[in-house]
C-alpha cells in the first residue's frame, strides 16, 4: 500500500522483475529507487511510509533471514529496531517510527518507537493487551494511535501521547466492532469505522467537538470498511453501496463521489483489486491508491481530491 507525505510524494513497494523487492518514491513523475536489494539490505517486506523531509521507513530482510525497520534517510540505509511485526510502521516529520514489534514469545509482541537512537515500548501484550491491530500511527510530538484487544474480550483505539493514554472508544454499550485500521491527523482528529450494537456499519470522527458519527449503514452504503483523515478533518473511505461493489469515496453520495471502486472502467480496463491505509492521505487530502487492472497492470495513482 502506497504513503503520501505533505509535498505530494508518493512511496510504494514494488517486485523486481530480477526477483525481490524494492521501494520506490515519485517526486513530480521521476520515480527513484529508496534501497538497492543486496548492497542495503536482501528485500523490502512492508509497506513504505514517507515523512516530509522524504525519510522513508520500511520492514525489511536481512540477508540470514531476520526481519528488521529499515529507516533510509540523506543517501543512508540503516536498523532502527529487530523483530518488526506485520504490515508497516509509519513515521513522522521528527523521524520517529512507530512500528508493531514481533519477538519470538506471543507475550512480548507490542506497540513500539524507535528514532535510531532509542527504542520505547508503548503498549505490549500482557495483562491488559491480548493482540494488536492494522498500523501504530505517530504523529507530532511522538503521539501514536493504535488499535487493540484487551484481557476482558473488548477492543480499543487508543491514543498515547507523553506517558499517557486516552481511549478514544471501545467496544461496549454503543459498539460491537472496531475497524483494524483508525487514522489519524497532525492535530490529533481520529477517524475509525465500527459496527454498532444494532448491526449497522458506520464511520465516526473524534475531534475538538467530541465523537460524531459522519455516516452509518442507513443510508445508501451497507457496509464501511476504513476511513482516511486529512488535515482538515475532511475524510475519505471505501464502503460498499447497497447492491453495488467495494469502492473508494469522497462523500455520502455512492454515484457522484465515488473515485474508483471494483468493476470501474480505468485506464483503458477495469479495476479488480485497490489497497490503500491511513498513511495514503496527506494534510491537504491529497491521496494514493495501489489498483490491479483486469489486464494484469498495476499502478499506483494519486489524487488531488479533498475529504468529505
Amino acid at each position: 500500500m502506497p504513503s503520501i507525505n505533505n509535498a505530494g510524494e508518493v512511496a510504494f513497494q514494488a517486485s523486481l522483475r530480477a526477483g525481490g523487492s524494492s521501494v520506490f518514491v515519485s517526486r513530480g513523475g521521476a520515480i527513484e529507487p529508496v534501497v538497492e536489494p543486496g548492497r542495503d539490505i536482501a528485500e523490502v517486506v512492508s509497506h513504505p511510509a514517507l515523512n516530509d523531509a522524504g525519510a522513508c521507513c520500511f520492514y525489511a530482510l536481512t540477508p540470514q533471514g531476520d526481519r528488521l525497520v529499515a529507516l533510509a534517510a540523506a543517501g543512508r540505509v540503516r536498523t532502527i529496531a529487530p523483530g518488526a511485526g506485520p504490515l508497516g510502521p509509519t513515521i513522522n516529520n521528527a523521524g520517529v517510527v512507530a512500528f508493531r514489534a514481533a519477538s519470538p514469545g506471543p507475550d512480548q509482541s507490542g506497540i513500539c518507537l524507535a528514532d535510531g537512537a532509542s527504542n520505547t515500548t508503548i503498549a505490549q501484550v500482557g495483562p491488559r493487551f491480548s493482540a494488536f491491530h492494522g498500523l501504530p500511527l505517530v504523529g507530532p510530538g511522538s503521539a501514536v494511535l493504535f488499535r487493540a484487544d484487551t484481557r476482558a474480550g473488548g477492543q480499543a483505539i487508543i491514543l498515547a501521547r507523553d506517558g499517557q493514554e486516552r481511549v478514544v472508544c471501545a467496544t461496549g454499550e454503543r459498539f460491537a466492532a472496531l475497524g483494524a485500521f483508525p487514522a489519524m491527523n497532525d492535530a490529533g482528529q481520529v477517524a475509525f469505522a465500527a459496527t454498532l450494537r444494532s448491526g449497522e456499519s458506520a464511520i465516526f470522527l473524534d475531534g475538538p467537538g467530541g465523537l460524531r458519527m459522519l455516516l452509518d449503514g442507513s443510508g445508501p452504503f451497507e457496509s464501511f470498511r476504513g476511513v482516511l483523515v486529512d488535515g482538515a478533518g475532511g475524510v475519505v473511505f471505501y464502503a460498499t453501496p447497497r447492491a453495488g461493489s467495494l469502492g473508494v469515496y469522497a462523500g455520502p453520495d455512492p454515484v457522484r463521489d465515488r473515485l474508483l471502486g471494483i468493476g470501474t472502467p480505468f485506464l483503458g480496463s477495469l479495476v479488480t483489486e485497490f489497497a490503500l491505509n491511513p498513511v495514503s492521505i496527506n494534510e491537504a487530502g491529497q491521496i494514493t491508491i495501489r489498483v490491479a487492472l483486469e489486464d494484469g497492470r498495476g499502478v499506483v495513482v494519486r489524487g488531488d481530491v479533498g475529504g468529505m
